[in-house]
């Protein structure tokens, strides 16, 4: 099989204090997918330091990062990317988003992202199946306060938790998006939480996260293979049209 280029749009920087000790984000992402992906080669731009996006033709799929910012703060940065994911759309380019990445697409589609009245979203969360709501749930890290609040007309939502309902979309044309971080490791949840704690949240949220870390049984491996498949199937002319993709899978 040729190789499937797949470009991965930098939507966030890593915490200065923490960028000595941790990868940045899309090579986070890279070593999280390229083990069931591995005929994958992985690019990277990163909008949110200035770089210019590429033709949507240019590569066979795109992943977008997660981020500090909220979509509602209307960047520049933010506008231009949107644009970028209308135009991939109309080529039926596949996109998977995480956290941010969500959110834009989301945004891109027609739907609309806000603070969430629910508080914010950390540690190992449960995700269940959107139709299923009897199955067992998968665990999941996640680190966000912002979330999808209105649904876009052509997303369906596979999965979500009791703090976020819309927590995985799939959409009609070959995307797919979570709110959660199946890149993300324990130990750098653990890190953002340290930093972070008592100030963008209070110390005992903080505390009740940084004790999910400890018993996870953590699903991102599993999701790894759902969004190989994904952007197998989706390969532009290369392959059938995507198949359903179960929500057992990914929730």
């Amino acid at each position: 099989m040729s190789a499937l280029r797949l470009c991965i749009l930098e939507n966030g920087l890593v915490p200065e204090p923490l960028n000595a000790c941790f990868a940045s984000y899309p090579a986070m992402i890279e070593a999280w997918l390229a083990p069931a992906l591995p005929e994958a080669e992985f690019h990277a731009v990163s909008p949110v330091s200035g770089e210019a996006l590429p033709d949507p033709a240019a590569f066979d799929g795109y992943l977008l990062t997660g981020s500090k910012h909220s979509v509602y703060e209307d960047a520049d940065w933010m506008r231009a990317e949107i644009d970028f994911l209308r135009r991939a759309r109309a080529l039926r380019r596949p996109i998977f988003g995480i956290c941010f990445g969500h959110q834009l697409m989301a945004d891109a589609f027609g739907g609309r992202t806000a603070k969430a009245t629910t508080g914010w979203g950390l540690g190992v969360q449960a995700y269940v199946p959107g139709a299923s709501p009897g199955e067992q749930a998968d665990e999941v890290l996640a680190f966000h306060q912002d979330q999808v609040v209105t649904l876009p007309p052509q997303a369906e939502v596979l999965a979500g938790s009791d703090l976020c309902p819309n927590g995985v979309l799939r959409y009609a044309f070959p995307a797919l998006s979570v709110q959660y971080h199946p890149e993300f490791t324990p130990a750098y949840v653990e890190a953002l939480l340290h930093r972070y704690g008592g100030s963008l949240f209070d110390e005992a949220q903080a505390q009740a996260a940084l004790a999910s870390l400890s018993e996870a049984s953590l699903a991102n491996a599993e999701i790894a293979s759902v969004a190989a498949r994904f952007f197998r199937e989706a390969r532009p002319n290369e392959s059938p049209a995507p198949e359903r993709v179960n929500p057992s899978l990914i929730n």
